[in-house]
C-alpha cells in the first residue's frame, strides 16, 4: 500500500524550500517547475482522499441501531 502521507508531506517540505527534487519511499523525482511539484502534490493529496473514503486507510466503521419502544 502506498504511503501517501509521506509522499505529501516530502512534496510540502520540497515545495516550502523551493526544491524540485523529492525524495520519498526510496524513490527520487526532479519536476520540471514548482507547478509540476504543486500538482503532484494535489495529485497525491487527492490519492489520499480518495483511499480514506473508501476505507483502504481506515479500520472498518459499525453503525449500531437502538430500538426506543416508547
Amino acid at each position: 500500500m502506498t504511503d501517501y502521507a509521506t509522499k505529501i508531506a516530502s512534496l510540502e517540505e520540497a515545495a516550502a524550500s523551493g526544491e524540485l527534487t523529492v525524495e520519498a519511499d526510496g524513490d527520487r523525482v526532479t519536476y520540471r517547475s514548482m507547478s509540476d511539484l504543486m500538482k503532484a502534490l494535489d495529485y497525491f493529496r487527492r490519492q489520499q482522499d480518495a483511499a480514506v473514503t473508501t476505507g483502504a486507510l481506515t479500520q472498518p466503521r459499525s453503525t449500531v441501531a437502538v430500538f426506543d419502544p416508547r
